[in-house]
């Protein structure tokens, strides 16, 4: 049944990575990162299920005791939290590059438009407050 049940995850991984080239925008991309970080974290948590099956079966056998099956499990449930983790920060690189190729500005992008927006306005607002002070007295009359 996980056979299943994956093979489905992995159609609607798909269709959204369709729906995302096919230009649905930016529900489609909301669509794929949830997805993207659901599947990251169901595939850790599958990945720790199977490693567990794995040693309690290697320490009914005795091939491990309990802590050593323990400590097994362990260490490559982190490291497959790390590939986890890598393959969310992939996908996130690539959804900045999608943004990039749409277009689409960044919050840092506005950020940083919106400081440049101010310093601009307090520009004009010196110059115009320096203009008027010298219009009085370099008027004649």
């Amino acid at each position: 049944m996980n056979g299943t049940s994956e093979e489905k995850r992995e159609e609607e991984a798909a269709e959204g990575r369709s729906d995302i080239r096919g230009g649905a925008g930016q529900q489609g991309v909301r669509d794929l990162m949830e997805r993207v970080f659901l599947a990251g974290i169901g595939a850790a948590a599958l990945t720790k299920d199977r490693i567990q099956e794995l040693v309690d079966d290697l320490v009914k056998r005795g091939h491990l005791d309990a802590e050593e099956g323990r400590d097994m499990v362990e260490r490559l449930a982190e490291r497959s939290r790390e590939e986890a983790r890598a393959a969310l920060k992939k996908a996130d690189t690539s959804l900045q590059g999608l943004y990039r190729d749409l277009g689409l500005a960044t919050r840092r992008d506005l950020e940083d438009m919106d400081l440049r927006l101010r310093q601009l306005e307090l520009r004009v607002q010196l110059l115009e407050r320096a203009a008027d002070e010298q219009s009085p007295s370099g008027i004649s009359g």
